[in-house]
């Protein structure tokens, strides 16, 4: 309730209030002074009386119509119903009814969601098992297999594994709550081992990878750091030159400009077009360019927001729309 809303219940007391003020005046026009002050006092005292039960009964409506909002209800909607005035009735009665039937097919909704999303991160750990039993055959089979045979199947394995990851790594994201374990690392050790996992993947396409890194230090988890690097890698294997593709992975610390600590990975592929880079990190995003048509848009997505819980910057490189090869770099703080 406010002044406003009630200011046609204020004029017409102030109408009344005239009306005796002038039949007072021809009564005894001799006592209109103190009358006039009489009526307006009495006329303040019922309009704040009135406005003040009114803004009881507001709140009171108010508090209750809140707790059926949240509740849905018999108990609550009779409550509500008690506290308004009856014309209101039918109007409740309809509304209760279609906000029952929103919330029933919400929670519905949500189950099925949530069955779907057990169903994947389930199906996503037993594949791991195979892939494992794959890992292991390879390993200790790779004498009596043809270099071309090896190189293949670690190939596949490889792509499997990372599409898994990405699986895994995008259903974590969706948790309420997600622990990482911060550790101080070697960054030039964690890219050599994550590109042992690309070996294969670079025999079989026959790309150079050229490696320049320092033993810098930083502090992270290794794990999903391990996850963000496999992802960059994946980008570079996949679209470097198809003719002598070469991939630069480059380490330095900047200790003059920003103070981090750099990590840039370069292919010499096509790179993006200019309007397509304000959008690359952007989920289910694959571009204009032909080559990313078949992508599935969630690797770099995945590493900027896995990037901003570690606390790493990610850079696009401006060679990256100049049709000479793209460039990524995470920039870590300095420890």
């Amino acid at each position: 309730m406010s002044l406003k809303a009630e200011r046609h219940w204020f004029i017409l007391l102030l109408l009344t209030d005239l009306f005796f003020i002038f039949l007072t005046w021809l009564i005894g026009p001799d006592t209109i002074g103190s009358i006039i002050f009489i009526i307006l006092l009495f006329t303040a005292i019922i309009f704040s009386t009135g406005y003040w039960i009114a803004r009881i009964k507001q709140k009171k409506q108010i508090g209750i119509l809140q707790l059926f909002l949240n509740s849905l209800d018999e108990e609550t909607e009779q409550r509500l119903l008690a506290t308004v005035d009856e014309s209101w009735h039918p109007a409740i009665w309809i509304a209760s009814g279609q906000l029952r039937e929103q919330s029933q097919t919400i929670k519905d909704k949500q189950l099925e969601l949530q069955n779907y999303q057990e169903f994947i991160e389930a199906w996503t750990h037993e594949i791991k098992t195979p892939l494992s039993l794959a890992t292991l055959v390879l390993a200790n089979h790779r004498e009596e297999m043809s270099a071309y045979v090896y190189n293949r199947m670690e190939y596949v394995r490889c792509t499997i594994n990372n599409d898994v990851d990405r699986i895994l790594y995008y259903a974590r994201l969706q948790a309420d709550h997600v622990d990482y374990r911060f550790v101080k690392l070697d960054l030039s050790d964690c890219v050599q081992e994550c590109l042992e996992d690309f070996r294969a993947i670079s025999d079989e396409k026959k790309i150079d990878v050229q490696l320049n890194l320092s033993h810098l230090q930083i502090i992270s988890d290794k794990k999903v750091l391990t996850f963000m690097l496999s992802q960059l890698f994946s980008n570079a294997f996949k679209y470097t030159a198809s003719v002598n593709g070469t991939i630069h992975v480059v380490s330095w610390s900047d200790t003059q400009d920003d103070g981090k600590i750099h990590l840039a990975v370069r292919d010499n592929g096509k790179g993006v077009p200019l309007e397509d880079l304000p959008f690359l990190f952007d989920k289910g995003f694959t571009g204009s360019h032909p080559d990313r048509q078949n992508a599935t848009g969630m690797g770099l997505y995945l590493v900027k927001k896995y990037a901003e819980a570690l606390s790493v910057e990610v850079n696009i490189e401006s060679i990256s729309t100049s049709g000479q090869g793209f460039g990524i770099e995470l920039m870590f703080p300095i420890i």
